[in-house]
């Protein structure tokens, strides 16, 4: 399959330029960005088919709560659980691995 390319002229607020800018490949960043938000947007139609309804309530309540978890783990559990989420976000298949104490 040829990998199909599409120029596309945007335009962004200052802060996203000013982000961009930073990036080595700014077309790299925007496109895995997009991909990601892609992924999410399937989730929640998948989470609302079964009855799961997200909301921001929801969504801060899970935060805090995995916040105060985390900080009773260890630094190398954590990071190793930042790597596989990364992994999962960025569609790779993460190496099975025995769950930290």
């Amino acid at each position: 399959m040829k990998d199909e390319r599409h120029r596309l002229t945007i335009s962004v607020p200052p802060d996203v330029a000013e982000r961009l800018a930073d990036e080595k490949n700014a077309s790299a960043f925007v496109t895995e960005r997009v991909r990601t938000h892609i992924r999410l947007e399937a989730l929640r139609r998948d989470l609302a088919a079964a009855g799961i309804h997200v909301t921001q309530r929801g969504v801060a309540e899970a935060r805090a709560r995995r916040y105060v978890m985390q900080a009773q783990w260890p630094q190398e559990r954590y990071a190793a659980l930042e790597q596989r989420v990364s992994a999962a976000a960025r569609g790779e298949q993460a190496e099975p691995q025995a769950p930290a104490a």
